[in-house]
Parts: C-alpha cells; structure tokens; sequence
C-alpha cells in the first residue's frame, strides 16, 4: 500500500500533532505513509498528480474544502483513491461522508478500511469539483468572506457574511441553459444563484439537494428565483435549521442535467467547492466516473 498525505499547513497547529499521532498509530502498520506539505494550492494539485502517476495507491487530503479541492485536480481521472481527513470550517466534503470536521480518528479509520466508490465530478470553466459549485449569492459569499474571519470566528463568519452579502447583493440578469436532463431548461431572468450539486450536502448543515447521487451521471442544480429578502432568509433558516425541503418553495427549481452554460449582467462570481474561480460566463458540466473515492 502507497499511501500519501497532502496537509493544508495553515490549518491549526494542534491539527499537525493530531494528525501525525493519527497517522502514526492507524497508517503506519498498514502499509504506511509519506507527508507531504504544499506551500500552494497549486503545488498540492501538483503533488497529487504526480503521486497518480506513480502508481499511489491512495492520496489523503487534510484540511478544508480548498485543500480537497486541489488534491481532486490532481486525481481526477487516475486510479488512486482520494481518503479526506477533513480540517476546515465549511466541511462540505466531509459532511457528505458523514465526517465531522477535526474527527480524525474516524477519517483514518475510514481509510485504513479503504472502501472505494467510483464517483462523478463536476466541472466548471475547466476547474473540478466534488461537491458543490455555484453561481452568484454564494460565490459573492466567498469572494467577500476574509479568511481572518473564517479563522477567529469558525462557521459563524459565514452565517455573518451571508447575512452581510445579502442585504447589499444586485441580483444580476442570468441567462440559463441547463441540459442533458430529463427535460432542457431556459432561463433569462434576475437570479439569487444557481447551486450545482454533486452530492446532497452544499455544506455544513444545508442539504440543499438530498436526491443528488454523485454516481449517476447527472449533477443536480438548485435555482434561487428572485423574492424578497425576508423570503431568501426564511428558505435558508428553515433548512439551516430545521432540514426543511426547499424544493416546495415557489421560488426554488431543481432540475437534473449534464451540463449548463450561464451569462449574466452586470457579471456574477462562480465558486467550486467554495474557492472563488472568476466571473460568468461559466460552462458547468458533469465528468462521470471520474475518481475512487474513499467512502464509509
């Protein structure tokens, strides 16, 4: 067994000690490991592919959603197995292997099991995601959210920044196009967003799309009509909070597709797995069958 481990060095320092003695006492008699610390996420993109390339059997990403990310560019389309040991605040990948964030005892564990699952991934404008990406209110979100905040406040700085966000955010003029689904479908209207679901859980707590399977082919897209402030906050609360189904909201559309292009006006950012990539125009689509995953 070849086994890797890319660690995010600005996660928190008792992080690094956790995840050494974690590492140590389930990796180290089953089969080992070699860690390695990128300076960039660029430089864990690189690291992780050139570990496929050498035929590793497994790369463990270890940190946030970012850290994921970069190690999934590296993997994608490869052999190896992606395990995650998830360290970040957002925590949409671990979240959806039922992994809190900071267990990293019962992410070893899951890896040292090494069950396998060929997943989809998703692709925008040439940038892969696992779980989740989006267009407008979201991405706005992230473009704006400090990672200052994100370190001394935790998962509070993003229900702030939400709420910051929201009350100042211009709805843009989209135009949509998503096909591939059972039924195409044409937008050109003033949007909140359009999330893009690989799997159910955009991120922690919001399960925005609970019939999304990341091995079906399809990607699951959430469409946030225009309303009124009050009744964007009231859909999010209700699901934040209690797991309402926003799919019974009037201003809500989910459909099913393989692909979808976006225009809109005055340009709107888009995020992949909660790293901000630019502005629309933006070419989503779905890459079946893409990477083994290590899933519970």
């Amino acid at each position: 067994m070849r086994r890797m481990i890319i660690y995010n060095p600005r996660a928190r320092a008792t992080h690094a000690t956790r995840l050494s003695q974690a590492a140590d006492a389930r990796l180290a008699a089953n089969g080992g490991y070699e860690l390695k610390v990128p300076r960039s996420p660029s430089e864990a993109t690189s690291l992780a592919c050139q570990a496929a390339q050498d035929g590793y059997d497994q790369v463990i990403a270890a940190g946030g959603d970012g850290t994921i990310n970069a190690v999934v560019e590296g993997l994608a389309g490869s052999q190896t197995a992606l395990g995650i040991v998830p360290l970040g605040t957002g925590n949409a990948a671990g979240s959806n292997l039922n992994l809190r964030a900071g267990d990293i005892a019962a992410a070893m564990d899951l890896i040292v099991q090494g069950n396998t699952r060929r997943v989809d991934l998703g692709r925008m404008n040439g940038c892969y995601f696992l779980t989740m990406g989006g267009v407008g209110l979201d991405a706005q979100v992230a473009h704006e959210l400090h990672d200052a905040w994100k370190r001394r406040l935790g998962k509070i700085a993003f229900i702030r920044q939400f709420f910051g966000t929201t009350f100042s955010y211009q709805l843009p003029q989209c135009q949509v196009e998503i096909t591939g689904g059972a039924e195409d479908l044409i937008l050109d209207e003033p949007l909140w967003a359009v999330l893009i679901c690989n799997m159910p859980i955009f991120t922690w707590r919001v399960n925005v799309a609970p019939q999304a399977s990341p091995d079906d082919g399809q990607l699951d897209f959430i469409i946030f009509h225009r309303c009124g402030i009050s009744q964007l906050v009231s859909i999010a609360a209700r699901n934040f909070l209690f797991g309402a189904d926003i799919s019974h909201s009037p201003y809500v559309t989910i459909v099913q597709g393989k692909h979808m292009q976006i225009t809109a006006e005055p340009p709107a950012y888009w995020q992949a797995d909660g790293d901000v990539g630019g502005q629309t125009p933006v070419t989503a689509e779905v890459v079946p069958a893409a990477l083994d995953l290590i899933v519970p």
